[in-house]
């Protein structure tokens, strides 16, 4: 725990960084803060799909077929969906 002395001269270095030079305080605003909600949400679509897909196999090996090609075009879909939208977002 930091003391109100050593509290307040760490407020009056990052006002004077932000200051100084506003992008590099971004920078450290941004590499300090953790994962960010956009790469959660990328990873969780992503382990959606790989589970879906897998399931697909598994219904297709089992002799599943039409539940396995549901799975599978819906797979294809939403892997288009997640393409298509992450070219949209980047446009922007």
């Amino acid at each position: 725990m930091l003391s109100r002395h050593e509290r307040n001269r760490l407020a009056e270095i990052e006002s004077a960084l932000v200051s100084d030079d506003p992008r590099l305080a971004e920078k450290f605003d941004r590499f300090g803060s953790g994962p960010s909600w956009p790469g959660i949400r990328r990873l969780l679509v992503f382990a959606v799909l790989v589970v879906t897909a897998l399931l697909a196999l598994m219904c297709l090996v089992s002799g599943l077929v039409v539940s396995s090609v549901v799975l599978a075009v819906l797979t294809a879909g939403g892997a288009v969906a997640t393409w298509w939208h992450a070219r949209h977002e980047h446009r922007t």
